[in-house]
């Protein structure tokens, strides 16, 4: 497995001191761990696990308030049932029992085998009332377009009735973009459309506000929504404001019909909220699920998932659909009957409607209200156009002026640095996170990203300045952690270099002699010199894999197994090189070794199985 993939670096403890572990289990909540304690905590205990539970939801859950929910008053119904001796399926059952109240389908347990959500569909995403299967073999006229493996199929009902489904939003940006301007083009000759989501289980917001922006005849504000951060249940960054307009090189302002049911989740249900302000949009069906708030998953000590639902959203009035679902302009319901008869009344009434003739624009006025720009979408586009230097001006004049015509919010921030780092356009993300700095003190990842973009710019004194600084700011996020760690130790390899680098420099130089010579060296001197890095180690061998240096990069994975025996990755990634290699039983005793400390290695079981049966 490409440890780039990896959120978490694993680190010889004597190469860097990282930050402590935060532990919520003890029986009474707020109780910090003692250091002393942490060699003797059983990670499976019940106790432990539901304190932990209950302490992210305390800390990060972003509807406590919108739902009128005493989570204290919870803590005092469940935490009793939780003994010692509670097993495995009876604290499941205490927790999803505690969450359930909340009725949030984005506050969700997992366990490997199984997740089960806090909604009214508990996660199940099942669906008698529709079968995709009969709108393509009895609705679809002559032959239609499926693209996306299957998310987006297009085709015509009718003369003039196209039909758009939308199986999910969980492809990139850029092949989203290209397939629903490819569908604008193919159905451009429509007098009415009818655009169905049932049945799609979401994605993300960004996907969902590019497929509506085909939709809309002007600027209009659809939702806005706010991030939990910080420990009091109202500690919130700003509203941000979601708006959409025409784009792309087609759109289509006629007659349209948008279906939906109570599967429709998630983005599903974002899109939802921005085609139903367009004047020339019915929505059709069943009310939606009820999934609005964005997730994060909190890995529990026992190894569960624990799903964390940290925001709050509303549609362009000020409602709040979470848990309630969005109700239908017209309601329509299929049952499991109508689908096991070969019909689909939605559709067909759908159909009907927009073919008796063009139903009359919807009153949106309110859309027209609090129409504000993103301040980061703007920064962006100046950038694009005029530089960075100038979009550093751009942004800090509009905040010094409080411009109210623009908002400033953090999260988008985010979204938009981690591509920017990613290619390595460190100015400009340094003038985006110094504005996120300056108005936001007390977000903890901001420090771990400059950090980043300072050593990246060369800058490495200014690196450990904001280093510092951002050690005394406490994190919300368990993920925040993981960054924070990984700052700290890019930081250090900034200052001392990086023992991956330099031994391959050595490989690449002499050969394994020298290279066993050179690590032997570092390793001696490690407390102060070039620190080592597993992930370095990980990247260096499929470096020279894709160079196809094989034997190069076997020696450099089993060096890496060498220096971190305890790792299952780096023993996964030595029987892939192994693999490659032709050298099966070394292959075999690679992903064993892997799958003994990681049973959950399902690619490496997989690939397993296909070796032994080979063998």
């Amino acid at each position: 497995m490409n440890m780039k993939k990896m959120l978490v670096m694993v680190v010889l403890a004597l190469s860097l001191a990282t930050a402590p572990v935060m532990l919520s289990g003890q029986a009474q909540k707020g109780k910090a761990v003692k250091k002393s304690q942490l060699q003797t905590v059983n990670p499976k205990d019940p106790v432990l696990n539901f304190d932990h539970a209950w302490k992210t939801l305390d800390r990060n859950y972003g509807q406590f308030l919108v739902k009128h929910v005493d989570w204290d008053a919870m803590y005092r119904v469940y935490r009793p049932m939780v003994t010692a001796t509670t097993t495995d399926q009876e604290l499941w059952d205490i927790l999803l029992g505690m969450m359930d109240h909340l009725n949030d389908a984005h506050l969700a347990l997992a366990d490997g085998k199984r997740r089960i959500g806090g909604g009214r569909n508990n996660g199940s995403f099942k669906n008698d009332g529709f079968s995709l299967d009969l709108v393509k073999s009895k609705y679809l006229q002559g032959k239609f377009t499926e693209a996306l493996g299957g998310s987006f199929i297009s085709g015509w009902l009718a003369d003039g009735v196209g039909y758009l489904y939308i199986g999910d939003l969980m492809d990139g940006l850029e092949p989203i973009t290209k397939t629903i301007d490819a569908v604008m083009a193919e159905l451009a000759k429509a007098r009415v459309m009818i655009v169905d989501v049932r049945n799609n289980p979401g994605g993300t917001g960004r996907k969902a506000e590019i497929v509506a922006n085909r939709f809309a005849d002007r600027r209009r504000h659809y939702s806005i929504s706010r991030t939990r951060y910080g420990p009091k249940h109202d500690d919130f960054w700003p509203w941000e404001f979601r708006n959409i307009e025409p784009s792309g090189p087609l759109q289509f302002a006629g007659p349209t019909a948008l279906l939906t049911d109570h599967i429709s989740a998630s983005a599903a249900e974002g899109f939802t909220l921005a085609m139903r302000v367009l004047p020339h949009v019915t929505v059709m069906g069943d009310t939606t699920e009820g999934a609005l708030s964005s997730q994060f998953p909190e890995r529990m000590p026992n190894g569960w998932t624990l799903w964390v639902a940290f925001k709050e959203t509303r549609d362009h009035e000020g409602v709040c659909w979470d848990g309630v679902g969005i109700p239908p302009d017209i309601r329509v319901i299929n049952t499991a009957a109508d689908i096991a008869a070969g019909r689909d009344p939605i559709l067909e009434f759908a159909k009907k409607y927009l073919e008796k003739g063009a139903p009359a624009l919807q009153d949106e006025a309110k859309s027209l209200v609090d129409l504000k720009k993103s301040l980061v979408d703007e920064y962006m586009q100046v950038v694009k156009d005029k530089g960075y230097e100038a979009a550093i001006a751009m942004i800090n004049q509009e905040r010094a002026a409080k411009n109210s015509e623009y908002y400033f919010g953090p999260d988008e921030a985010m979204q938009q640095l981690m591509p920017l780092l990613g290619r390595k356009k460190y100015a400009e993300a340094l003038g985006l996170l110094q504005a996120v700095r300056e108005d936001f003190p007390k977000l903890a990842h901001t420090y771990a990203m400059l950090v980043q973009a300072y050593i990246g710019s060369g800058d490495v004194a200014a690196a450990e300045a904001i280093m510092k600084e951002g050690e005394t700011v406490e994190p919300m996020f368990s993920w925040e952690r993981s960054q924070i760690d990984q700052a700290r130790l890019a930081l250090c390899k900034a200052k001392l270099g990086s023992a991956a680098e330099l031994f391959g420099k050595a490989l690449a130089a002499g050969g394994v002699p020298v290279a066993e010579k050179e690590l032997k060296k570092m390793w001696k001197s490690r407390l102060n010199g070039p620190v080592f890095d597993e992930n370095d180690f990980n990247n260096l061998g499929y470096q020279l894999l894709r160079e196809n240096k094989i034997e190069s990069a076997l020696y450099v994975f089993e060096t890496n197994a060498r220096l971190y025996p305890e790792s299952w990755n780096a023993w996964d990634s030595l029987g892939e090189a192994a693999a490659k290699a032709g050298l099966k039983e070394r292959a075999i005793a690679g992903y064993r070794k892997s799958l003994e400390l990681n049973p959950r290695n399902k690619n490496g079981k997989a690939i397993l199985e296909q070796l032994e049966k080979a063998n």
